[in-house]
Parts: structure tokens; sequence; C-alpha cells
């Protein structure tokens, strides 16, 4: 058993347990072909069908990198050495193209909304995920739940294994909730589980995991605690032995591993799964050499989504899924004089799936930047996120987070 492929599972406010079992990863008859056809256009879904994948940039993903403002002589002026030239993004407008290497998301397409931040930034990595993870804008609320958390207990069942699901190593605070059960679990080796070739050893294994998460009333409380989250493990395990297949045409990358469990989590309708998370382990804290670093993650991240929405296509759920992608700040606007980019404020977000194509909100000013030479924000995290609650789970933003967000108006196609 390796670190890669041990199930970790959190319950209520992301108490980890760990857990294993046999699973194999049936793959599906079809095969996707060789050459990229974007998928088609749709339209959302029924509300009660609606599920949700988001994806995690931690780091700090250069939005103005992800997103070139292409016709704006300012970019080029404070970046001598890390901007794009203009004939080589994929125009969305005629202000903002996407990364060179983003040419299948273009092609696809995608809502892109520039500009998105809090009034008080703090530059350090783990202040603003915390921020971003819990929904707390400020950094003065500090929510014991997350944002995807309580999105969960407005949308799930207490009965069901998982309303939703984090795909990395141990729980994550996004998924912290009160009244559901969520999970963090390995996507390692292409499932949820190590495979034992040793049939008694299984079995051996099995028993001490169910005898680990029996109730016992003379436990202490921690105890108790952690025996609960070892059961729901064990149960979640025997859903994920009932999983659809597996699709070829992944990219080998830890991302691509990930989406293509998270297609198989998705298109899952008995269990009650409606959200799953997804943080990227890749690094973008580019303050050396961005041109090059930034070019494999935009290229990485442009493979892996373009496989997942083929196969969402595929599965014929591709009106289900609404697909979000953020980082918790954006970088600098000038360089730092190593062709690199240091911490910054705003970044840009993505919208993917049932969506209308197309820059949402205004876009940030190169020529009004804060103290630090950095983005004001333009769309607050608030807005960006009462548009996932309000716009694609009809949940109200005032439900789920903190005063009266409005959601960014004409994002979804429904």
């Amino acid at each position: 058993m390796t670190r890669r492929t041990a199930l970790r599972a959190g319950v209520g406010l992301g108490v980890a347990a760990t857990t294993a079992g046999i699973a194999a990863v049936r793959t599906l008859s079809w095969q996707p072909p060789d050459i990229w056809e974007p998928p088609p256009a749709v339209r959302a879904a029924a509300p009660d069908l609606r599920r949700l994948l988001v994806i995690e940039m931690a780091g700090g993903s250069d939005g103005l990198s992800m997103a070139v403002p292409y016709t704006d002589s300012r970019y080029y002026d404070l970046r001598p050495s890390t901007a794009l030239r203009p004939d080589t993004v994929h125009p969305i407008d005629a202000a903002v193209g996407l990364h060179p290497d983003l040419l299948k998301l273009a092609e696809a397409g995608v809502s892109v909304i520039p500009g998105v931040g809090v009034a008080d930034p703090d530059l350090s990595h783990f202040e603003m995920l915390h921020r971003w993870q819990t929904g707390d804008p400020s950094g003065t609320v500090r929510p014991s739940t997350g944002f995807l958390g309580r999105l969960c207990d407005h949308l799930g069942d207490p009965s069901v294994p998982a309303v939703g699901v984090s795909l990395g190593v141990g729980s994550t605070q996004a998924l912290a909730c009160e009244h559901v059960t969520t999970l963090s679990v390995d996507a390692g080796n292409d499932g949820l589980f190590p495979v034992f070739e040793d049939e008694n050893l299984r079995a051996a294994w099995l028993a001490a995991q169910r005898a680990m998460a029996h109730p016992d009333r003379a436990d202490s409380p921690l105890l108790a605690t952690a025996r609960a989250a070892n059961a729901a493990a064990l149960r979640f395990s025997d859903v994920a032995a009932t999983l659809p297949p597996a699709a070829d045409g992944y990219p080998s990358t830890d991302l691509g591993i990930q989406l293509r469990l998270a297609a198989r989590l998705l298109a899952d309708d008995q269990h009650g799964l409606r959200i799953v998370h997804v943080p990227v382990g890749a690094d973008f804290d580019t303050h050396t050499a961005h041109p090059t670093r930034y070019a494999r993650l935009m290229a990485d991240l442009d493979a892996a989504l373009a496989a997942l929405r083929r196969d969402l296509s595929a599965r014929g759920i591709a009106d289900r899924v609404l697909i979000a992608a953020y980082s918790e700040f954006g970088r600098r606007v000038p360089d730092n004089g190593s062709t690199g980019l240091d911490h910054g404020a705003a970044g840009t977000a993505l919208l993917l799936g049932p969506t209308n194509p197309g820059v949402f909100g205004a876009l940030p000013s190169l020529r009004h930047l804060d103290a630090d030479d950095n983005l004001r924000p333009t769309v607050h995290m608030t807005e960006f996120y009462a548009t996932v609650a309000e716009s694609w789970f009809n949940i109200p933003a005032s439900d789920v987070l903190t005063g009266n967000p409005r959601a960014i108006p004409g994002v979804i196609a429904a």
C-alpha cells in the first residue's frame, strides 16, 4: 500500500480516517478520437441533477497570463520579461485572450471572470487559501465550515455515503460541514484503493478496519469520532466498487488522474454525490522563470480539462456538471527582475460546462494599481461564489455566504 492509494475520509468538520479495499478500475469500451474535437455546447440540466467540480490552483496562478490583456500597452510596459506576445494568444474578445497553451479550452469555450479578489487581501498562501476555502473574504469571521461544505449541507441527504469528495491527501476545510458526510480520497493508481494479491490478506485487512470502525460507548469522544470517520470511509469504499467505468484518453499527469476519477464520481447517480473538489498539486508560485513554468502548467491544465469535457460529453452528463477553477490570489503586475512574478492580489477565475463563453465582469485596471502594484479587484470573491450557489444550485447566496452578494449575471447557459 502506498501513500497515493490510501483512502482518507473526513466526516462533518473534517476529522480524518484511513481505509482501503479492492476495486479494479474498469474502463469504458469506447475510445476517444485521436484528433481533438470540441464537445458540443450544452444548456444546464434541471437543478436537482446539477453537480459541481471545483479545481483549486493553489500557489497563486497569474490571472494576467491565463487571460491576457493583449491589446493593453500598459501590460507590455509593466512586464518586459514575462508578457505574452499578442499574436500568440487565443482571443476571446477585443481585450482578452487565453494563454497560448490553452488552445483546447479556447476552442471548447469558457467563461472568464478577471479581477476576482477581496477588498483587504493578504499575501500569505495559507491565509488566502483559508479565506477561499471557508468563503470568509475578510478573514475575520473564521467559520468552522467551508463554502463547499455549506453547499453540501443544503444539497445533500445526511443518510448518503458522501455529498462532497475532495481528491487530495487529507481532509480540506473547503468541505467541512455540519449535517452531511464529506470525504477526502487520494486519486492515485487510477482508483480509490490498493490491490492485495493475497485474498486472505485482503479479508483480514478489511476485517480489522471494520472492527476498528465499530462504535464503542466506552470510547473517549475523540476516539469515537475517529471510529465514525473510519466507518464512513468503509461505507464509501463499498460505493467506490460500483462506480461507472473509467475512460481512456486522459493525460498521465496528477491532474489527469484526478479528473479521470472525478468523471466517474460525477457520473454516479445512485449515491447522492453532488460536489467534487480537486486540489491541483502543481506549483503555481512562479517567482522565477515564470514564462516557461506557467506554459507547462497551462498545457497540463488544457490537456486534462479537454479529456474531462470529452468524457463528460460521452457519458451524457456534460449538462449536469459545472466546472469552477480559482486560485487564492494572482501575481503582482510588474516583473520582479528574475523573469518571475511575486505574490499579488486579484486573480482570474474560470467557469466552464453549461456556461456562456466570454469575459464577465469589468477588467481590472493596469493604470490604477494598489500601493503594492497589485490589481484592484473588480469582482468580489463572494460574487463568484454567489454565482455558483444561486445561478447553479438555486441556493440563496445569503444562506452560505456572509452579507448578500449578488451573482454575476448571464454566466450559466440556462
